[in-house]
């Protein structure tokens, strides 16, 4: 129920923002980026939970022109002498979609995918995504050029 709410608000506030940009009457096609920061456990079973899931359900959602491109970013954690940088459980998970309807139309996309391909990768246990890792915080940006040569993102969501 809360994601539904949340879902509800984060469309809303799109709409909004979208509407309210003069400058730019076709932003409904400029590119949509979600950023979903995220903590993992330190058993490392969440590596293996998104490649067998989250990756695999936005490989198809490319092949399909909906997801322009996804990445899986890790903190890398940084030694030297009296100093320590960095958390290895910290990770970002990008997402690229094509446009706004393919942002707004992702979850019946996702749930779609999901239905249609195999319950897991053959040789992979299945693992179950509860305790694997919490999402800190999620932002999602639209796309804009401002020069010939330059893109910049204008956040337009949240969480």
């Amino acid at each position: 129920m809360r994601l539904l709410k949340l879902a509800s608000l984060l469309l809303c506030a799109i709409c909004f923002n979208v509407r309210g940009d003069a400058q730019s009457p076709d932003i409904a096609e400029k590119p949509v980026w979600t950023l979903e920061f995220i903590q993992v456990t330190p058993n490392g079973l969440a590596l293996g939970y998104l490649d067998d899931h989250w990756m695999r359900v936005r490989e198809e959602a490319k092949r399909q022109g909906a997801v322009l491109s996804y990445h899986r970013i890790s903190e890398v954690t940084l030694e030297t002498p009296g100093s320590k940088t960095g958390d290895p459980n910290s990770m970002v998970l990008l997402t690229e979609y094509r446009n706004l309807a393919a942002f707004s139309g992702r979850e019946k996309l996702f749930a779609s995918i999901r239905e249609h391909l195999p319950s897991s990768t053959p040789g992979v246990v299945p693992i179950k995504r509860e305790g694997l890792y919490d999402t800190v915080d999620t932002r999602v940006f639209l796309e804009q050029p401002v020069e010939a040569h330059g893109t910049q993102f204008k956040l337009i969501a949240k969480q």
